[in-house]
């Protein structure tokens, strides 16, 4: 297994369980949270039936008692010490006996109303003085039926609660892929990133070691004698500058520092600026550099950076076309968009690198690339200044009939 499988496996399963405890834990407040309101429910609803109870005792009435035959309860009534004097029960098979322990503490205890468990029953009371006399009247009611159903509740609760962690713990297996997917991407271009320029640097590198070596081997010989060394290692610095200016202008980009300065500017006037310099070039290669640029076209961007895509583009279509061709770069208006295409003539490409030709160092293994100089850089370059004014840029290739790009701006 590799490190960075390793890395992403192990950061899977620590999402997933940061996630399912932050759930575990909301279902445990959830769960403990219906427990105790229902059970206060229970205790409230007891406490009412206790005060009826007790007004119906009070009042003497049969008529009200009536209304509890199906309740279980019973009642006594005590001096201040706690005898019983009296004693009713209602659907219980228990006696006095039984109770007198637990009558006894009721009275001499502090509280008026609870609940408590005896002898595997569950009871709450309530204690109040009697209107006649000394002493006290206690009724109690068995909440034993409310507590099966409380507990089965909870029961019922804590697996219901396993089941969705059981169902959070694969849907947050799910989750985790997914949100590692572009970390997975971004991490992935880094490396690749980081190798391509590695190997990038490392051939020029190698080229100013070997040339290097050539003009210290022969320490007598003159700089004129030697130029042929020089000049490559000239050649190769320039080259590295190139493409440590383009490395540091991406790594602005991916880190989201490469502002665009916005200005408003004549768009056929800057184009204009560019081409001027690359006319010799084409012509010194034999290449018929046309235009058909459109007067009058503002443009609202980053100046700098729009000059920037034209020279690339341009660059671009020179290297790629033969002695003889022609290359041409049109600028006009469409409704509310510009369109800017650079066409050349030049030897194309198959269909299946259009979709990858904005990668970085992405390069074609045919007669397009080889023996030509450049960092592999541009095009992506390209792509983010296009995209970063709201922008699209489209490709049109055929092996041997030439490539196009088709840029449309908002104006």
């Amino acid at each position: 297994m590799f490190k960075g499988d390793l890395m992403f496996r192990n950061l899977r399963l620590k999402l997933t369980l940061i996630n399912i405890l932050i759930m575990g834990i909301l279902l445990l407040l959830f769960i403990l949270g219906t427990y105790f309101l229902m059970e206060r429910q229970i205790i409230k609803q007891s406490e009412g039936v206790l005060r009826n109870l007790v007004a119906a005792i009070e009042s003497g009435s049969a008529d009200r008692l009536a209304e509890f035959d199906r309740t279980e309860y019973f009642y006594v009534t005590t001096n201040q010490s706690g005898i019983i004097l009296k004693t009713y029960f209602a659907r219980s098979d228990l006696d006095q006996r039984k109770y007198s322990e637990i009558v006894q503490k009721i009275v001499s205890g502090k509280r008026d109303k609870g609940d408590f468990d005896w002898h595997d029953h569950s009871y709450s009371f309530l204690r109040v003085p009697l209107q006649k006399g000394s002493g006290f009247l206690v009724v109690f009611v068995s909440i034993e039926r409310d507590m099966e159903i409380l507990g089965f509740l909870l029961a019922a609760l804590a697996i219901a609660g396993l089941v969705c962690l059981a169902l959070a713990f694969y849907s947050s297996l799910f989750l985790a892929d997914k949100a590692l997917v572009p970390i997975k991407k971004s991490w992935q271009r880094q490396r690749d990133f980081v190798a391509d320029a590695s190997h990038e640097l490392r051939t020029p590198l190698a080229v100013m070691q070997t040339n290097l070596e050539l003009v210290l081997g022969n320490p007598k010989e003159t700089v004129e004698e030697q130029a042929v060394w020089l000049e490559n290692i000239g050649t190769e610095v320039t080259h590295m500058a190139k493409l440590v200016d383009d490395l540091l202008f991406l790594a602005r980009v991916d880190s989201e520092q490469q502002l665009l300065e916005l200005s408003r500017f004549s768009l056929d006037r800057a184009i204009g600026e560019v081409i001027r310099p690359l006319l010799p070039l084409a012509a010194a290669k034999g290449i018929q550099l046309k235009q058909e640029i459109e007067a009058d076209v503002d443009f609202s961007g980053d100046e700098k950076r729009i000059k920037q895509l034209v020279v690339i583009l341009i660059d671009n279509a020179l290297k790629h076309t033969p002695a003889g061709g022609e290359v041409t770069l049109a600028l006009r208006t469409r409704g509310t968009c510009l369109e800017l295409l650079v066409k050349d003539t030049g030897v194309g490409m198959a269909s299946e690198h259009l979709s990858k030709i904005f990668e970085r160092f992405y390069r074609i293994d045919n007669a397009r690339s080889n023996n030509l100089e450049g960092t592999g850089l541009g095009l992506s370059i390209a792509d983010w200044i296009v995209k970063s004014h709201h922008g699209s840029i489209q490709v049109k290739s055929s092996p041997g009939k030439g490539t196009s790009f088709l840029v449309t701006l908002p104006l």
